[in-house]
C-alpha cells in the first residue's frame, strides 16, 4: 500500500493541535498560578496557530505581504516557545536573552533583504531553516550537557538536535536540489519538516508540561528542606539527614559530633532594634557559621534563634 503524505491535511492537524493546547494550558492555569513561563507558551502556540492559518490564504492575500508575515509569526512563535523552555528551567540570563535578541533581528533583516533582493522560495525557506537552527541549537546543547538535567531534558534536548538536523537538510534541499521548492512540494525533505514540526508539536508540548511539573515539584522540595529565612536546612530535614548520617556512622564505626547552638539575648536585639535587625542577625550567624563547615556536616535551624550542626565529614 502507497503512502500519500498530504500536506494541506498536516497543516490543518497543525492548526488545530496548537489551537487546543493553548485552550488547554489556558484553562488549566485560570485557578492556578500564572507565572511568565506559561503564558509565553501559550502565546507561542497562537503565534504558530496564526501562522499555520496564514498559509492556507496565500492565494487570496498579495504575498509580498503574506510570506513576510508568514515566516514572522513562525520564527515568533518558535521564539517564544523555546524562551519559555528556557524560562521554566531558570536558563534565561542576560547572555541568553542578547543571543535570542540579537539573532531575532538578524534572522528578520536577513529574511527583508532576501525578499527584496532574491525573492525565490527556495532562498526564502533555506534562509528560515538556517536561522531556525540558531533558534533551537542552544537549548538543544544546554539540555544534552547538563549534568545535572534529568533525563526528561536530555530527550528534549535531542528532539532539538534531531530537528536542527531536519532543518538542515531541508535547507540544503532547498538550494542544491529543489530550486523551486515552496512549503507546498512533497519531497522527502519536507515530510521530515513536517514530522518534526509535528514531534515538537506533541513532545515537545508534553515535555513543556512535564518539565514544569518538575520545576514545581523541586520549588516546593526546596520549600520543604530549607529554612527560608537562613537558606540552611529546616528543623525536619536536618534530623532527617541526621539520622541518615548516624545510620551510616554507625555502620562504619565513625565517630560523629552533635552540636545544639542557642544565642544567647536575641530577644532583647528584637525588642530594642526591631525584628529585621534580628532577621539580619540569624542571616549573619548563618552566614558565619556555614563558611567553617565541611562538605560533609550538617547544618540546620531547629528553633527561631536555635541551630544544630552535625560533625560528619569522615562519614
Amino acid at each position: 500500500m502507497d503512502f500519500e503524505f498530504d500536506i494541506q491535511t498536516m497543516i490543518l492537524l497543525f492548526i488545530f493541535g496548537n489551537l487546543f493546547i493553548a485552550l488547554l494550558i489556558t484553562a488549566y492555569r485560570f485557578h492556578s498560578h500564572k507565572d511568565v513561563a506559561s503564558t509565553m507558551f501559550i502565546r507561542s502556540k497562537w503565534l504558530q496557530v496564526l501562522y499555520w492559518c496564514s498559509i492556507l490564504i496565500w492565494d487570496y492575500v498579495p504575498h509580498f505581504i503574506a510570506i513576510p508575515l508568514s515566516n514572522a509569526l513562525i520564527l515568533g512563535g518558535g521564539c517564544l516557545e523555546i524562551i519559555a523552555l528556557l524560562m521554566m528551567m531558570g536558563m534565561m540570563g542576560r547572555k541568553v536573552k542578547l543571543y535570542y535578541l540579537a539573532i531575532t533581528v538578524c534572522s528578520t533583516i536577513s529574511f527583508c533583504i532576501i525578499a527584496v533582493f532574491f525573492n525565490h522560495s527556495s532562498f526564502r525557506i533555506a534562509s528560515a531553516s538556517l536561522w531556525v537552527i540558531m533558534f533551537v541549537i542552544y537549548p538543544a546543547h544546554h539540555l544534552t550537557t547538563n549534568k545535572d538535567g534529568s533525563p526528561l531534558q536530555r530527550m528534549l534536548g535531542l528532539l532539538y538536535y534531531c530537528f536542527a538536523v531536519i532543518m538542515l537538510a531541508r535547507s540544503a534541499v532547498a538550494l542544491i536540489w529543489e530550486t523551486e521548492m515552496n512549503v507546498f512540494t512533497a519531497n522527502l525533505a519536507q515530510h521530515l519538516y513536517y514530522l518534526g514540526m509535528y514531534l515538537l508539536l506533541t513532545l515537545g508540548t508534553a515535555g513543556f508540561i512535564l518539565l514544569s511539573n518538575e520545576s514545581s515539584y523541586e520549588t516546593l522540595k526546596r520549600m520543604a528542606t530549607y529554612d527560608e529565612m537562613t537558606g540552611i536546612l529546616s528543623r525536619r530535614a536536618f534530623i532527617v539527614e541526621a539520622n541518615l548520617k548516624l545510620a551510616r556512622a554507625a555502620k562504619k564505626m565513625n565517630y560523629v559530633t552533635l552540636l545544639l547552638l542557642d544565642l544567647d539575648h536575641f530577644k532583647k536585639v528584637n525588642d530594642t532594634y526591631g525584628h529585621d535587625a534580628g532577621d539580619r542577625v540569624l542571616k549573619a550567624f548563618a552566614r558565619t557559621t556555614q563558611s567553617q563547615l565541611g562538605n560533609g556536616d550538617l547544618f540546620g535551624r531547629v528553633g527561631g534563634e536555635e541551630f544544630a550542626v552535625l560533625f560528619c565529614s569522615v562519614a
